[in-house]
Formats: C-alpha cells, sequence, structure tokens
C-alpha cells in the first residue's frame, strides 16, 4: 500500500467515527489555540509599548534617583533642570509629573489624567496637535494655567476640536485655558482603571513649583544620538557634582534600553504562559494513544487479514502511525485558525496592532505532530507485533 493509500484509509477510518475523531483532537485544538493565542497577544502587547517608546526624540534618555537610594542630597529639583539645558551636549530637557484631576461637567464627574511638563516636551516627543498649539516658554516662565487636551475630550466636551480652543476648564487644580488640542498614542494601559482623558500643563503652573521642588527625573536628549552614552555618564557625574553625591546614587536608562527590556519581559511572560498553554498538548497526546490504542483493539482481525496477504510490520505500524499524525495535524490546524480569530479579536477589543506569530504556528503544528508520531508510536508497535494467526482468531 502507497503513502497515499495510506492516508486515505487513515481518512476513511477518521470518517466513520466522526464523534470520537473530534472529541479525541479537542485535546490539541485548545492546547494550540492557547499557545497561538497567548503568543500572539504578548507579541501585540510587545509591538504597542515598543511603538510607544519610539515616539521619543533619537537620542533620548532618562536620569533618576536610584531606587532605595537614602542619600536626600540626590534628590532631582525643578533647578536642576533649568541649569541640564547649559550643560554641553545636551539639546533638550524636561521632566514629567502625573496629577490626577476632575472636572465637573453637569452631573457628570470627568476624569483627567494631567502631565505637567515643559515646553521642550513637544520637541523631545512625537505630540500630534490637530488644533491650536503646544504651550511656549513663556507661558511656563510665567506660570500661566494653560493646557493641552487631547481630541477625545475636545470632542466630547466641545463637539470639535477647534470649537475647545481658548474654552476655560475648571479642573481640582484651578481654572485653567485650553491653548491647543493633541492625538494621543494609544496606550497598552490606557483604558485600565476607567477612562481618563490625557492632558498637559506647564509643570511651572503646579502648586509648589518652587525652583527646589523634587522632580523624579531627568528628561534629557542628546545633540548627536552617537554621543548619547558619554552623555549619559557625563549627566550623572554632573549631577553628583550638584548635590554632594556619588554618581551610583543616579541611574540613566536610554529608549533603547526601555525597549529591550520591553521586550526581555514579554518574551519571559510569552515563554511562561506559552508552557503552561502547551500543557493541554501533552492531555490531548494521551488522548490520541488512548483512542489509537482502541483502535488497535477494535481492528485486530483487519490486521490479521492484511498480514496474511503479506503486508509487512512497517506497513502496518505506518498505517497507524499516518492515522496518529492526521489527528494531530488537523486538531493544530483548528487550534491555530481559532487562535488567530481570538488573538485577533483581543487585539481589536484592546485597539493592539494585530501580529501574527507565524514562528508560534509553525511551532504549535510541530509540536503537534511530534505529539502524534510520540503518542501514536505505541499503539503502532503494538499492531506491527501482532501474529496474523492470534489476530484472525480475535473476535
Amino acid at each position: 500500500m502507497s503513502m497515499w493509500e495510506s492516508i486515505l484509509v487513515a481518512l476513511d477510518n477518521l470518517r466513520v467515527n466522526k464523534m470520537r475523531s473530534l472529541l479525541t483532537m479537542i485535546g490539541i485544538v485548545f492546547g494550540v489555540m492557547a499557545v497561538v493565542t497567548v503568543v500572539s497577544i504578548g507579541q501585540a502587547g510587545q509591538a504597542s509599548v515598543i511603538n510607544e517608546l519610539s515616539n521619543f526624540s533619537e537620542g533620548y534618555f532618562v536620569v533618576f534617583k536610584t531606587a532605595g537610594e537614602a542619600n536626600s542630597n540626590a534628590n532631582i529639583t525643578l533647578r536642576d533642570l533649568n541649569e541640564a539645558r547649559k550643560v554641553d551636549g545636551v539639546k533638550y530637557a524636561s521632566t514629567s509629573s502625573s496629577f490626577q484631576m476632575s472636572e465637573m461637567r453637569g452631573t457628570e464627574k470627568l476624569q483627567l489624567n494631567l502631565l505637567a511638563t515643559t515646553f521642550d516636551m513637544v520637541k523631545m516627543q512625537k505630540i500630534d496637535m490637530v488644533a491650536g498649539r503646544f504651550f511656549n516658554a513663556q507661558e511656563q516662565r510665567t506660570k500661566q494655567k494653560v493646557l493641552v487636551v487631547e481630541a477625545d475630550y475636545a470632542e466630547k466636551v466641545y463637539g470639535s476640536a477647534e470649537r475647545a480652543l481658548n474654552r476655560k476648564v475648571k479642573l481640582s487644580g484651578g481654572t485653567f485655558q485650553i491653548v491647543g488640542v493633541y492625538k494621543p498614542q494609544k496606550s497598552l494601559l490606557g483604558d485600565i482603571g476607567g477612562t481618563a482623558y490625557s492632558v498637559y500643563a506647564p509643570i511651572e503652573s503646579m502648586p509648589d513649583s518652587s525652583a527646589g521642588r523634587y522632580i523624579s527625573s531627568l528628561e534629557i536628549v542628546s545633540e548627536t544620538p552617537e554621543q548619547m552614552d558619554d552623555l549619559m555618564l557625563e549627566m550623572k557625574e554632573w549631577l553628583a557634582l550638584r548635590h554632594n553625591a556619588e554618581p551610583e546614587h543616579f541611574t540613566s536608562q536610554s529608549g533603547k534600553e526601555a525597549q529591550d527590556m520591553v521586550s526581555s519581559v514579554f518574551g519571559i511572560l510569552q515563554v511562561v504562559i506559552g508552557s503552561i498553554a502547551a500543557i493541554s498538548l501533552l492531555v490531548g497526546g494521551i488522548g490520541i494513544m488512548n483512542i489509537m490504542l482502541v483502535s488497535v483493539t477494535e481492528r485486530t482481525r483487519e490486521i490479521g487479514i492484511r498480514k496474511a496477504i503479506g503486508a509487512t510490520p512497517g506497513a502496518i505500524k505506518l498505517q497507524f502511525l499516518i492515522e496518529s499524525v492526521i489527528l494531530s495535524f488537523l486538531g493544530g490546524m483548528t487550534g491555530a485558525l481559532l487562535g488567530l480569530l481570538v488573538g485577533a479579536g483581543v487585539s481589536l477589543v484592546m485597539d493592539l496592532p494585530s501580529v501574527v506569530s507565524f514562528w508560534a504556528i509553525v511551532l504549535a503544528f510541530g509540536f503537534s505532530a511530534t505529539v502524534g508520531i510520540f503518542f501514536g508510536y505505541y499503539p503502532a508497535n503494538k499492531a506491527a507485533k501482532l501474529q496474523p494467526i492470534e489476530a484472525l482468531r480475535y473476535e
């Protein structure tokens, strides 16, 4: 019997026992689906975060006080930020602090995530302005309460971005005037905790905006990206000298390092969760071995007849191995398609980029085929070792 004939016979046997074949494949289907879904969603989330990090200018890095550092002299202040702009090699310098504020619109309470920053931020980060402008250095220096709001907020409250310009907004932190509207980048964690609109305001317009006020970090863009590593070291030494501290009291991280860290974290999560999901593939493999053993028992007389007319043990073994592999392959194909659909659905709901993980599909198919061969070998070998006379006597 040729290979093609063996495949046709295997398909016919699976067709005759459709329900049994379907139930046997379920473990493989859900195992492959889980692996493909987890990897696809993980890669979509990774792509979203990396895309968000890539919005910063080339040569961007941040310097902050080392975590756990007890030396109070190492606290960074607004005065440091103003002086950092004068350091050789620094193109732009900024900082940002987040404030949760609210606005009452009739009976509705709107939540706003206010990012207090500097006028340089629009040059350091891709901020897509759709109306008006970003606040300028004079507005920041004179502590004017101006806002740059996101487009969703402007459309909800005023109907359009253009109509929002120059409007007064009374927040829990004071009354602000809208000078610009921007289109925010989609964030992976943007909708966690409910809807909160993002807005920018000058950091000097916030309470306690004195030059000695502590800030979390310095955000720097190097004049020449090639010298960024040297400037990162120089900025730590510069801060240490200003604060009578040591360079080790400060930590620096570039945008590229942040991207590498995100990729590493998502990679580990995908491997861990994917490995847990792959356990169901082993469960599915045990189900295949069980059903193939039942099939060998049911077809003992058929095996005896085939051996009596000249079928070799190798041909019998191949026949049952093909049936096992086809079961695994069909289960893997169905699971991969379902996994892609689920992954695409989750990406659509969470507004993430849709990523098709071909290597995850290939890995899942390869694993399912391996499961079919591994767990199908024992039943196939048992069938091949049956003696013709004993098999013909079987009732």
